[in-house]
């Protein structure tokens, strides 16, 4: 062998090791080292999910369950894992050695698959043996607390960083929230006026017992309230009325020092106890608004008074006065056309039921950082009717017939974030001593630091969902009463009003980064311009299609046209008219199946053509712009 030959078995034996050692180390060295281009920054984490994980004081463990040996045959599922992988690797170089990442392949009998069922993660049959796939999240903490994601959903792919920081959130937080409810209804049962006045002992609605399995509830009264507790974190209002100026006060500056709210306000509630009196003129002597208005001022928004809002196109029906179904604007049902197309709070919801909801609008002098938006709202055939017109009970026929549609979409639900303003820009409401003027001298000499002082703006930052509608809480609007066979009642959902509470809930009594949140954009990348090649041929071919049909009908029509001239007699003979009409619908017909033919086959070249160019760019281009870029270099330094 040559001293050539020999330098270049040695040279390719060196670059086959430098190609092996490279490989080996660059998995390591490399994996932190991302470039996100895509166009919406899918692959990137937001900037709460970074400073939620890099504020962790204590470690967290997350172990990904994922039968990767049952279906490595299942392109979507080992794709998805992938990103669930890389996004959570993303998680542990943000948190700086406090996120503890293990993948774990639940084999069928294992011991591995004991611990996944024990920890609640769901599994699927994937075989005739029985096997099952799991393919879900388990976190937990110093404490052994543990956060469960039983199944993750390449469907929900837009929501995967919330329900990982949420679970990551709630593990660094595991005390259970505590929400403050202030309320006019009674949700929580106790005595309460029938239709003639009669007290008569009511149960909880069954929110509550929705409510009450995820946060701890604290009743406050809004009659006596002075101050909010300081270890609520959310306060949860329903159709709030008789607030003491001090109540509002209070809630005033909670809010400006961070505190967070979700409120259902009403501008017409029906099942407002109120409305139910001994007076035949109880309806209209109540007040069934929310008193919301000054409270609202400092945020930006408002309800607009006196009215509801409804949808012909979303109306549900209910029965009139001879028990037959009419469509009633004011109840409506929204699908997910009608939610926030990025609102955490919405995306798993499928429908919402509202009953005389209000219509929200951004106030003239809206603070500048104040962002407003919309979470839920009505078509562009959404309208208003005047409340007076559902008093003392409202004819649905006359409703439906009067109700007029406008031309924009009305906002009923909202996200407000931001730097707010107080309500009270003169500062706290005077006392009765001072308002009289009878101040004491020992009142003057006051610690200052008795009380914080008042705050005209938010000093953090504020955060609040309203939704223009409390009747949609009363569980008659959104599940229907079941019984088991043992009696025991329950009521089984409807709609996902119920969730939506929740959800919202979760949603505030998060830490701030968790709410600044939103779902992410679809992560598939459909080649659209195929997709509309293909729909223009299938458009063409169906014009075709439909012309032929047409001639068909055509030419049968006459057939049997001539069929009523003939003799009777004759009837099971084709005349030579009828003979030649045939003759030539047959000639037409295999012509315009040949033209058919013709049309498919020339779209189909064009849609094979952009698939060999997207495959061209995806496998070729590439690696080509590489070898330039080597090879540019190789001949520069060759140059020097």
């Amino acid at each position: 062998m040559t001293k050539q030959s020999t330098n270049l078995a040695l040279g390719l034996g060196v670059g086959a090791l430098l190609l092996l050692g490279i490989n080996a180390l660059a998995g390591p060295i490399l994996r932190p080292l991302r470039l996100d281009l895509t166009e919406q920054k899918l692959y990137t984490l937001s900037d709460g999910t970074k400073s939620l994980v890099g504020k962790l004081e204590d470690p967290i463990k997350i172990r990904l369950y994922f039968s990767k040996s049952l279906v490595e045959d299942n392109p979507v599922l080992i794709d998805y894992h992938r990103r669930v992988e890389d996004m959570l690797r993303s998680y542990v170089a943000a948190a700086h050695g406090k996120l503890e990442l293990s993948l774990i392949d639940p084999l069928p009998f294992s011991e591995d698959e004991d611990r996944a069922v024990g920890f609640g993660i769901q599994g699927a049959p994937v075989n005739a043996a029985g096997d099952m796939f799991y393919f879900g999240l388990v976190g937990t903490n110093l404490t052994d607390k543990e956060e469960v994601i039983p199944v993750l959903d390449p469907s929900k792919e837009s929501q995967l960083e919330y329900q990982l920081s949420e679970l990551i959130d709630r593990l660094a937080n595991p005390k259970l929230p505590v929400v403050g409810l202030l309320t006019s209804f009674p949700v929580s049962g106790g005595s309460q006026p029938d239709q003639f006045g009669q007290p008569q002992q009511t149960p909880p609605w069954p929110i509550m017992d929705v409510l009450e399995r995820r946060f701890e509830v604290r009743t406050l009264d809004g009659a006596t309230l002075t101050e909010v507790p300081a270890d609520i974190t959310t306060l949860l209002m329903i159709h709030p009325k008789g607030l003491s100026v001090d109540a509002q006060y209070a809630i005033d500056q909670w809010c400006l020092r961070g505190g967070k709210v979700v409120a259902f306000v009403d501008p017409f509630a029906e099942f407002d106890p109120s409305r139910r009196g001994s007076s035949p003129t109880a309806a209209f002597e109540a007040q069934l608004a929310s008193e919301v208005d000054e409270m609202m001022k400092g945020w930006g928004i408002e309800l607009r008074p006196s009215v509801v809002a409804g949808d012909r196109a979303l109306a549900l029906q209910v029965p009139d006065k001879s028990r037959i179904p009419v469509p009633f604007p004011p109840f409506i049902e929204l699908g997910p056309d009608q939610f926030g197309k990025q609102d955490i709070v919405t995306q798993s919801l499928t429908k919402i039921r509202m009953l005389l909801p209000g219509a929200l609008q951004v106030r003239a002098d809206k603070p500048e950082g104040v962002t407003i938006e919309t979470i839920l709202e009505t078509t562009e055939t959404g309208g208003t009717i005047d409340t007076m017109r559902f008093l003392p009970e409202p004819d649905p026929v006359v409703i439906n017939e009067s109700f007029a549609s406008g031309a924009v979409k009305i906002p009923l639900a909202v996200r407000i974030t931001g730097t707010v303003r107080s309500a009270f820009q003169d500062g706290p409401p005077k006392k009765a001593d001072e308002a009289s003027g009878e101040a004491s001298a020992d009142d003057a000499t006051e610690d200052p630091g008795a009380e914080p002082a008042h705050l005209a703006e938010s000093t953090e930052p504020f955060n609040a969902i309203v939704i223009a509608d409390a009747d949609m809480l009363y569980d008659a609007v959104w599940a229907r009463p079941t019984q088991d066979f043992f009696g025991n009642r329950g009521y089984m959902p409807t709609a996902d009003n119920a969730a939506l509470l929740v959800g919202a809930l979760e949603n505030m009594t998060g830490s701030s980064d968790l709410i600044s949140l939103r779902s992410r954009a679809d992560y598939r990348r459909p080649f659209t311009r195929k997709d509309e090649l293909a729909q223009i041929a299938q458009d063409k071919f169906r014009a075709e299609e439909d012309r032929l049909e047409a001639d068909l009908r055509e030419t049968e029509a006459q057939l049997n046209e001539l069929q009523k001239q003939k003799d009777p007699s004759q009837a099971l003979f084709l005349s030579p008219e009828q003979e030649k009409m045939v003759e030539s619908f047959r000639e037409k017909q295999l012509a315009t199946r040949k033209q058919l033919r013709k049309v498919k086959r020339e779209l189909r070249t064009d849609i094979d053509a952009l698939g060999t160019q997207l495959k061209f760019l995806n496998t070729l281009a590439v690696p080509l712009i590489l070898l330039m870029a080597v090879g540019t270099y190789f001949l520069a330094t060759r140059r020097k």
